[in-house]
């Protein structure tokens, strides 16, 4: 048994014997004629304050707070105990009241796209780790204009070394919108090559048509779809890395400003008392 096998069943192991215990608690809880949604409500804010503390850690790498693969680890069991701890205090039913139901559904979101960017967060590298280009994501535009102007001038070369005008025929009416215009939303949510294969086929068989300053570009052409397809792929993976995190830490902020409200509001109409 793997390192990592071994760690993800100590770790499934300890939250379930946390769970039990929580369960143990509350139990005792309805026993004793206590409180049980204030009691598991606090327990559940606390554990949520814990969480959004994962992204306070990663801006301060240089503190001796412990290693972030650690605070994943804690992060990934701590957010799926909240699912029980959640159940537990809304009673295994749907709260009243549109503001609780929407506090519910923000917990929900906020749930799902955590699991979300944990699928994500585990694909999203090794694709990108194989793509041949390796690019930083801010540097993206620039390199995209400067293959579409060196695609640009490699088609003009041609046109201007041999006067005939078969590759740029081809290039205005099938490379230009490829170099110049952003993908579909549909690419971006899910890539995949087909494009790149499409266009690799045509280029083979216009090649076969073209005089020998005009393969040279045609091969240029090769290489340059190759990157802008690349790019694009480091577009579609980085830009929805990008947009989950800051999709899951607004929706995060949001359940901790409504569940504070909502604790305040809870123990106001309960006299003052928890």
């Amino acid at each position: 048994m793997s390192y990592f096998s071994r760690r993800r069943i100590t770790h499934a192991a300890l939250l379930i014997v946390m769970l039990v215990c929580f369960a143990g608690w509350v139990t005792w809880l309805d026993i004793s004629l206590a409180r049980t949604a204030h009691a598991t409500g606090y327990a559940l804010y606390s554990l949520i304050l814990l969480l959004a503390a994962y992204n306070l850690r990663k801006k301060l790498p240089g503190l001796p707070l412990g290693s972030s693969s650690t605070w994943l680890q804690i992060h990934i069991y701590t957010a799926l105990g909240t699912a029980f701890v959640f159940y537990w205090h809304i009673g295994g039913r749907w709260p009243n009241g549109w503001f609780e139901g929407g506090l519910a559904i923000v917990y929900g979101a906020t749930f799902v796209s955590g699991l979300y960017g944990l699928w994500l967060t585990r694909t999203a590298p090794k694709q990108l780790a194989r793509v041949s280009t390796q690019v930083i994501f801010e540097q993206i535009p620039v390199e995209r204009r400067r293959i579409g102007v060196e695609a640009r001038a490699v088609v003009l070369k041609a046109v201007s070394a041999t006067g005939a005008t078969t590759l740029s025929d081809y290039y205005a009416d099938r490379l230009h919108g490829f170099f110049e215009r952003p993908r579909t939303f549909k690419y971006w949510f899910s890539p995949s090559g087909s494009t790149r294969k499409r266009l690799f086929h045509e280029l083979n068989a216009i090649g076969r048509l073209l005089c020998e300053a005009e393969q040279t570009a045609c091969n240029h052409l090769f290489r340059l779809v190759q990157k802008k397809d690349d790019l694009d792929f480091h577009v579609s993976r980085q830009g929805m890395l990008k947009t989950w995190l800051f999709v899951h830490l607004s929706l995060t902020w949001l359940l901790l400003l409504g569940g504070a409200l909502h604790g305040v509001l809870a123990v106001a109409l309960r006299g003052g008392t928890a």
